[in-house]
C-alpha cells in the first residue's frame, strides 16, 4: 500500500512540486501585497492626519493674529486720537463762533477771504509752528499721553459742522438784552455753517485797513486780531490733519497687520516644528520601550533607537518664552514711532494734494478718490537720485533700524536690560527672516492690495456717510454724479477713523484679514521648514 502510495506521489512529483510553488507562491505575494497596501495607507492616513494638523494650527494662527491686532489697536488709536486731535482743533474753532457778532464786527469790519489769508500767513509766518496751545495738531510729537475720550466731541462737532445752512439761517440772532428759544448747540451749528459757506463772500467787500505804525512782521502779525488770523489757520489746520488721521489709520493699521502676520507666523512655524519633534520623540520612546520587553533585547542591543540628530534639531528648534516675548515686543516700535513716520509723509502729501481744494469745492467720489490717490503716490514711492519713482518697503516704519533703537524698543517694551543686551541667536535669526520678508517682492505686493482693500473700506463709508445724503437724491434727479462739498465730507472722515481704531467688530481689520493674498504670505511663511529637514 506504501509502495502503491509512493508510485503514485513519485510519479506526479513533478505536478505537485508546480502546483506547491504556485500554491507558496501566491501565498507570499498575497501577504506581501496585503504588507505593501497595509503601508499605503497607513501613510496616507498619517499624510492626512499630518495635513489636518498643520492645516488646524494654521487657522488657529491666523485666528491669533487677528485676537492680536485688535488687542495692539487700542494702543495705535489711542496714540493717533491724541497726537492728531481733529476734534480739539474743531472746538478751538468753535470758541470763534461763541463770540457776538457785534463784538467781532465791532473789532474787524470785515474778515479776509478763506485763499487770501491762507496766502498771507504764509508769507508771514516765522519759522516757529504757530498752531494752538493743545499741541495735538503735531505728527511727529514724541510725548505719550494719556488717550481721552473723544467720542462725545466728535459727536458734537460732526452734527454741527454738518448741519444745513439753511437751518443755520433759521436761527435767529441774538440781541444784546433779550433771549431766544435757540439752543446753544443749535447756534454754534449756525455759527459753523455760517463760516463754512460764507468765509469768502462775507469778506469781498472790504479790506483790513492799514496799519498807522511800521513794525516788523513778526509785530505786524501778532497785532492783527488772534479771531481773524487763527480762524483761517484752524480751518486750513482741520482740512489737512482731517485728511491726514484718515490716510494716517489706514496705513498705520495695514502695515501693523501685515507685521503681526509675519511675527505670528514665523513663531506659529516654530511652534509647530517643535510638535514634531515632539512626536518624533515619542514614537522613538514607545519604540523603545517595545523592544526592551522582547526577547530579542536579552541577547542583541539595538543603538539605532538612539537619533542624536534629532536631538540636536529638538535643541536648535526650541524657543524659549524669552526669546518669543523679546521678538513681539518688536511691535512696540510702530505703535510709538513708526506710525509718527508713516504721518509725517501722509501729512507732506495731503499738503501737497489738498492746498489748492478749498473747502467749498464740491466733489464727487471720483474726484475724492484721484485726490487720495495723488496723496498716495507720494506716500507710497520716492524720487531716486536718477530721477525714476521707487516704492518703498516701510522697513524703517516696522523694524528699529540701528542696533541702539533695537535697545531702546526692547527696554521700552518691558524686557529687563540684561536680557535686551543678552545674546541671543534664535532672536537674530528671527529678526534677520522678517527683515528678508520686508524687504521681498510678496510684502510689496501683498502691502499693495491690502492698502487697496483698505481704501475700498474707505470709500464705501464715504459713500454711505457723506454722498448718501439729500444731495445724492438732488443731483440723481439731474442725472448728474451726486456732489458734495469738501468741508461737508470732514465730519464723515472723522467719525470713520474712531470707527476704524475703536469699532468692534472692526470693518477695516476684517477686511485686511479677507485678503486672499495675506493668507497666502502666511502660508509661504508658516510652511517655510523644508530646509531644516534635508
Amino acid at each position: 500500500m506504501f509502495n502503491a502510495l509512493g508510485n503514485y506521489f513519485n510519479e506526479r512529483r513533478r505536478g505537485l512540486t508546480k502546483a506547491a510553488a504556485y500554491v507558496g507562491s501566491a501565498y507570499f505575494v498575497g501577504r506581501y501585497i496585503s504588507a505593501r497596501i497595509e503601508d499605503v495607507r497607513t501613510t496616507i492616513l498619517q499624510e492626512r492626519a499630518a495635513r489636518e494638523n498643520l492645516r488646524r494650527r494654521f487657522d488657529q494662527n491666523q485666528q491669533d493674529i487677528s485676537f492680536t491686532v485688535m488687542a495692539l489697536l487700542p494702543t495705535l488709536g489711542a496714540h493717533v486720537l491724541q497726537e492728531m486731535d481733529v476734534e480739539g482743533v474743531t472746538q478751538e474753532l468753535q470758541s470763534f463762533s461763541k463770540v457776538p457778532k457785534d463784538k467781532t464786527e465791532h473789532q474787524h469790519p470785515a474778515a479776509p477771504s478763506e485763499s487770501s489769508v491762507t496766502s498771507s500767513v504764509d508769507n508771514h509766518r516765522p519759522d516757529t509752528d504757530m498752531r494752538s496751545d493743545n499741541g495735538s495738531v503735531s505728527v511727529i510729537s514724541s510725548n505719550d499721553g494719556v488717550p481721552t475720550e473723544l467720542s462725545a466731541s466728535s459727536a458734537s462737532w460732526v452734527d454741527q459742522f454738518s448741519m444745513p445752512s439753511s437751518q443755520a439761517h433759521l436761527s435767529p440772532e441774538p440781541s444784546g438784552g433779550g433771549t431766544t428759544s435757540t439752543s446753544p448747540r443749535s447756534s454754534v451749528g449756525a455759527d459753523l455753517s455760517d463760516s463754512i459757506i460764507t468765509t469768502s463772500s462775507m469778506s469781498s467787500s472790504a479790506a483790513p485797513g492799514p496799519s498807522n505804525t511800521s513794525t516788523s512782521p513778526d509785530s505786524h502779525l501778532n497785532s492783527l486780531s488772534p479771531a481773524t488770523r487763527s480762524k483761517a489757520e484752524l480751518w486750513r489746520e482741520v482740512k489737512m490733519l482731517t485728511f491726514t488721521r484718515t490716510l494716517t489709520v489706514i496705513y498705520s493699521v495695514t502695515l501693523l497687520s501685515l507685521f503681526t502676520h509675519i511675527q505670528l507666523s514665523i513663531l506659529g512655524r516654530s511652534k509647530y516644528i517643535q510638535s514634531l519633534i515632539q512626536q518624533e520623540r515619542d514614537e522613538r520612546i514607545r519604540e523603545q520601550l517595545e523592544y526592551s520587553t522582547s526577547v530579542y533585547s536579552l541577547f542583541w542591543g539595538d543603538s539605532s533607537l538612539d537619533d542624536f540628530e534629532t536631538d540636536e534639531l529638538e535643541e536648535s528648534e526650541t524657543v524659549s518664552e524669552e526669546t518669543e516675548r523679546k521678538y513681539l515686543t518688536l511691535s512696540w516700535w510702530i505703535l510709538h514711532v513708526g506710525w509718527k513716520d508713516v504721518g509725517e509723509r501722509v501729512r507732506r502729501g495731503v499738503e501737497e494734494v489738498f492746498e489748492g481744494v478749498s473747502l467749498k469745492t464740491k466733489l464727487t467720489s471720483a474726484d475724492l478718490h484721484r485726490l487720495i490717490g495723488d496723496v498716495r503716490r507720494r506716500v507710497e514711492y520716492e524720487v531716486t537720485f536718477e530721477g525714476k519713482e521707487r516704492r518703498i518697503n516701510f522697513l524703517s516704519t516696522l523694524l528699529p533700524p540701528t542696533p541702539e533703537t533695537l535697545q531702546h524698543v526692547l527696554t521700552q517694551g518691558g524686557i529687563p536690560p540684561w536680557l535686551a543686551t543678552a545674546h541671543d541667536p534664535k532672536f537674530d535669526a528671527f529678526l534677520e527672516e522678517t527683515r528678508t520678508h520686508l524687504a521681498s517682492g510678496s510684502f510689496e505686493r501683498v502691502l499693495e492690495v491690502c492698502l487697496d482693500r483698505a481704501m475700498d473700506v474707505l470709500f464705501r463709508g464715504v459713500e454711505k456717510h457723506v454722498f448718501g445724503s439729500h444731495g445724492e437724491q438732488e443731483d440723481a434727479t439731474m442725472g448728474q454724479e451726486p456732489r458734495e462739498r469738501l468741508a461737508a465730507m470732514l465730519p464723515g472722515l472723522a467719525r470713520w477713523c474712531h470707527l476704524a481704531l475703536e469699532g468692534l467688530p472692526n470693518e477695516l481689520v476684517d477686511a485686511l484679514a479677507d485678503v486672499r493674498e495675506v493668507s497666502a504670505f502666511s502660508a509661504i511663511i508658516y510652511t517655510s521648514y523644508d530646509d531644516r529637514f534635508r
